[in-house]
């Protein structure tokens, strides 16, 4: 039985508790799924994946979901991402990336295509 609601532990597997709590509550408050398409990466899976050398994805403070379909289930996704504290949300036009690294700007938002 996984400690979160909405995710399983494989799913869950390495990624920060915080991030994985939030992104529990963004569920309930969309109500719709939010289905992880990558979380914690090897450096070489990081790289294979396009992503930046620092990525948060290396240290476990990031997913991508993928991108909802349904009528306003976009917006309604990205909604409740801020509600719960995202402060780093990357549009892509078949996911969306957030992440947890006070590392990198705050209050962030981009957009991209997805590799």
């Amino acid at each position: 039985m996984s400690k979160y609601r909405h995710f399983s532990e494989e799913e869950a597997n390495g990624l920060d508790a915080e991030l994985m709590e939030r992104l529990d509550v963004a569920r309930d408050l969309c109500g719709f799924p939010i289905i992880i398409t990558s979380g914690l990466r090897t450096t070489e899976q990081n790289a294979a994946a396009g992503g930046v050398p620092d990525s948060a994805h290396v240290k476990g403070l990031a997913v991508d979901v993928q991108a909802p379909v349904g009528k306003n289930e976009r917006e309604k996704l990205i909604w409740a991402l801020g509600r719960v504290g995202f402060r780093r949300v990357g549009l892509y036009d078949r996911h969306v990336h957030c992440d947890i690294d006070d590392s990198k700007l705050q209050d962030a938002v981009w957009f991209g295509i997805s590799h």
